[in-house]
């Protein structure tokens, strides 16, 4: 896939992720303690790090990534029906986090194997 096309693809989840985060009174289903809507955000923030990761070097994979975890979340304090919550941030990073590790895990494996 050509470095234009993963861009636009990156710019077009970003902006899908704050039409989704900035929905008046979205409602989200719960499990018992934990909200579905951390496993949403989990998995946003995923594919966003999967769409980051052959794009952008390690700090600008993070500080974008991490940008757009908060910006999505502090813009729910000016929207009708959407709260703040430290537990989406958690969750949103956790799956920044989670994605980079297994891109990067898998690189760090290749890279071995081809030396031995």
């Amino acid at each position: 896939m050509k470095k234009g096309t993963k861009i636009l693809l990156l710019i077009f989840w970003i902006l899908v992720i704050f039409i989704l985060t900035g929905y008046p009174k979205l409602k989200v289903p719960t499990i018992e303690y934990i909200g579905l809507d951390k496993l949403f955000h989990f998995i946003m923030f995923f594919i966003l790090g999967i769409l980051e990761y052959r794009l952008l070097k390690t700090h600008l994979f993070f500080a974008i990534g991490s940008s757009v975890v908060l910006l999505a979340e502090f813009q729910q304090i000016l929207i009708p029906g959407r709260e703040f919550e430290m537990l989406d941030i958690c969750f949103g990073l956790l799956g920044l986090f989670v994605s980079y590790m297994v891109f990067h895990g898998r690189r760090v494996i290749r890279n071995v194997i081809s030396k031995t």
